[in-house]
């Protein structure tokens, strides 16, 4: 009659196994403690969460009307040289998008310039410039020193 085999764990095997679970039960224990003791989230004044666009777009509303062109919001500009600066426009309410100088905006409509405070389009020969909104603007950077 054959002799029965057992099966041996080789010695790291049990060692491997007890580690294994002790990393689990740290992530599980670190994701749940994270998930109740974490702050609250911070409610915002109404005032913040409305879009301030009320100086933005004024000189714009009514001008590009009859091209199909709707008003033209300044969200945000990259003042990086002559040629590399961009400007985040937003038209006709759409997402804002990022249009680099020299770029066609519209049908006729092209950003010929950005400064840090503003950017300046071009229709038929003649130039507007577009202020960045001041109430309300994301500033992106350091936090401030305490």
């Amino acid at each position: 009659m054959p002799a029965l085999r057992f099966y041996r764990p080789t010695p790291w095997m049990p060692t491997f196994a007890t580690f294994s679970a002790a990393v689990l039960l740290a992530a599980v224990l670190g994701f749940w403690s994270m998930r109740v003791f974490a702050p609250a989230p911070l409610a915002l004044p109404a005032s913040l969460l409305q879009e301030r666009t009320e100086n933005a777009g004024l000189a714009w509303r009514g001008l590009f009307s009859g091209r199909g062109v709707g008003p033209i919001v300044l969200r945000g500009v990259v003042a990086a040289g002559p040629r590399d600066s961009a400007a985040v426009l937003s038209v006709n309410g759409a997402p804002g998008r990022a249009y680099r100088v020299g770029q066609d905006i519209a049908a006729g409509v092209r950003l010929v310039e950005v400064t840090t405070r503003s950017a300046v389009l071009e229709r038929d020969g003649v130039r507007e410039t577009l202020p960045l909104p001041t109430r309300g603007a994301a500033k992106i950077g350091p936090p401030p020193a305490r």
